[in-house]
């Protein structure tokens, strides 16, 4: 029996290869052969994720800010022979650095446009950038500033493009972007599909879980709004615009970029498909499955890839929210919550590498007897 095992991370408590490592451990004290593939969406582990699965790269670190604008160094990969950098925006704009007084209202995306330059001046042509895992909700527009594009007022003065200052913009001067702008290829990698604005748009979808106050939902999405009308001359609905806070539609629109799955691409350069074919079973899970689930994360994508190859997907995770034949439907056999006891979120946070392995020695105990 041979098990392919391929877990996100549950954020601010396990990597991917910490996870695959954990349950890999079990199941092979059981007598289950195991194949790991580190995987990501987009977001934190990502750069983790090619490096193990990409040959020749090097994990680059650089001096940035985080989103309290504090000095903050943080790293990316690098494949120099490509001319191809990783970058995760959750490396300095993620969500971790979210606090009551750090809303989105008042933070950017300028120590992720930090680290493209820092890439840029290594040499790399070619920047896939993950999408997932971001505490900010600015369109991208820090990003823009760090890489020379000016955001004025109807007076003429610079704005620092804070969420709070996506309303404010009359004009945008394009006059010192960096020059090398115009050689690098970039790519969006990222699994939602969400557009800048609207219902599904990156306010409403997306600001609740990143510290965007209920009552500015509404006041935020018509000032992303009208940032979009001063950059593109309209609002549109393109998918992915709405990636991480609204970064999706700044590639797309002002570098061009091209739309990729974050979780498709490491597929790719893992050989993700032909390694579920080849095994009996597929493990996956992350920190939480829910309703967003379904738009586009990875455990829902790999438990989709072993439904069309007819391989049993088991979803190790650490809460479950929407139904079992919800899940069912998208090819997972089963969901297995990892907390069996009553404990707070830190708790969880603190004791889920002891609770995923717990429960990975179950599910190996009954793979294993039902496969004698």
């Amino acid at each position: 029996m041979h098990a392919l095992i391929a877990i996100d991370s549950f954020k601010n408590s396990i990597t991917s290869i910490q996870a695959n490592q954990l349950v890999a451990k079990r199941f092979e004290a059981h007598g289950l052969a195991t194949t790991q593939v580190a995987i990501a969406d987009g977001g934190e582990g990502t750069v983790a994720a090619w490096l193990a699965n990409h040959a020749g790269g090097q994990s680059i670190t650089a001096q940035t800010i985080d989103l309290a604008q504090q000095p903050l160094e943080a790293t990316y990969g690098y494949f120099a022979a490509e001319k191809l950098a990783v970058i995760e925006v959750a490396a300095a704009s993620g969500i971790q650095f979210v606090t009551e007084e750090l809303t989105p209202l008042a933070t950017n995306t300028y120590g992720t446009g930090l680290l493209i330059k820092d890439a840029i001046k290594h040499g790399a042509r070619k920047i896939i950038l993950g999408l997932g895992g971001s505490g900010t909700v600015d369109g991208g527009a820090g990003i823009l500033r760090a890489l020379g594009y000016r955001f004025l007022d109807a007076d003429g003065n610079e704005l620092a493009m804070i969420g709070a200052d996506l309303g404010k913009v009359a004009t945008i001067d394009m006059q010192q972007v960096l020059p090398q702008l115009a050689d690098v290829t970039f790519i969006s990698a990222a699994d939602v599909t969400n557009p800048l604005t609207g219902t599904n748009g990156a306010a409403r979808i997306f600001g609740p879980q990143k510290g965007l106050p209920a009552a500015q939902i509404d006041a935020h999405d018509a000032a992303l709004a009208h940032y979009m009308t001063i950059a593109s001359g309209q609002v549109s609905a393109h998918a992915g615009d709405g990636a991480a806070g609204g970064i999706g539609f700044a590639l797309r629109y002002f570098l061009h970029a091209q739309v990729q799955s974050g979780f498709q691409l490491l597929a790719d350069v893992s050989q993700l498909k032909a390694k579920v074919a080849q095994a009996d079973l597929v493990i996956s899970g992350e920190g939480q499955v829910d309703d967003q689930s379904f738009m586009g994360k990875v455990p829902i994508q790999l438990s989709q890839m072993a439904q069309a190859a007819d391989k049993p997907c088991y979803l190790l995770v650490g809460r479950q929210k929407g139904t079992n034949a919800t899940f069912a439907e998208q090819g997972v056999t089963a969901v297995l919550p990892i907390v069996d006891q009553v404990m707070t979120l830190d708790q969880a946070m603190a004791q889920g590498p002891a609770n995923l392995e717990r429960m990975a020695d179950r599910l190996a105990r009954i793979i294993s007897r039902t496969a004698r």
